[in-house]
């Protein structure tokens, strides 16, 4: 069994078992959309709030994320969950991603104090992109290994993608080029109704992506090239 058929059994299976545990719990599709709005309007209101406006959106933010990684690692750990366990998810790692947040607010800090302020934009969108890259595999490392501090969690994603970057990277690009190459408002001739379908369409899409990430994550961490080309091998053998 060569390296291709051996990983693309690993996507597959990843995939299948993403839409098992999405099955198991249809109504979790909603939940991009619906914390997105949330969190929009929540954003907004703290925003309006003098000196400590840009403070509360952080924890408005952190809130929605520890919400949402908290049920996707239940649908990837194959439990079956409830809406009535919101208030667990918040809590459950909203310390993880604040302190993850902490560090990224750290990093534009040092840019505004040490970039002067015409190459200050730059740096910001060239943080934003190392973040997006090296940080890739962090809302894995938050649910499923249950890292707390902004740097645990920073180092894990980033010793994560060392040892999987063509792994992890090939399956993640693929499916951010299928979203970029979508065809934009195909149900723009719906109207209003048109946009709602299409957000949660979006939704769903997105929330089938971060499963499978998380089956995908499961199937790699902690386990060598070596290791998964003998076990795949074995298991066919047999």
């Amino acid at each position: 069994m060569n390296v291709l058929t051996v990983y693309l059994r690993i996507y597959a299976d990843a995939f299948r078992q993403a839409l098992a545990g999405i099955g198991k719990n249809a109504w979790t599709v909603l939940l991009p959309i619906g914390l997105l709005y949330a969190n929009s309007l929540a954003s907004g209101v703290v925003l309006s709030i003098p000196y400590l406006g840009q403070f509360l959106v952080w924890i408005v933010w952190a809130a929605a994320a520890s919400c949402y990684l908290y049920f996707v690692g239940e649908v990837v750990a194959k439990s079956k969950v409830k809406l009535d366990e919101f208030g667990r998810s918040i809590r459950a790692y909203f310390w993880s991603v604040a302190n993850l947040f902490f560090v990224f607010w750290v990093a534009t800090l040092i840019i505004g104090l040490m970039v002067p302020p015409p190459q200050q934009p730059v740096f910001t969108r060239l943080l934003f992109l190392a973040a997006a890259i090296l940080l890739n595999a962090a809302p894995e490392v938050i649910y499923q290994r249950g890292s707390y501090g902004g740097l645990e969690t920073s180092q894990r994603s980033i010793q994560f993608l060392q040892a999987n970057w063509i792994e992890w990277g090939i399956p993640n690009l693929l499916l951010l080029a299928l979203w970029y190459f979508l065809p934009p408002n195909p149900l723009g001739m719906l109207g209003s109704v048109g946009s709602i379908l299409e957000a949660v369409i979006e939704g769903a899409f997105l929330h089938l992506v971060m499963v499978f990430r998380g089956f995908l994550f499961a199937a790699l961490d902690g386990t060598s090239h070596r290791q998964r080309m003998y076990r795949y091998r074995s298991s066919s053998a047999a």
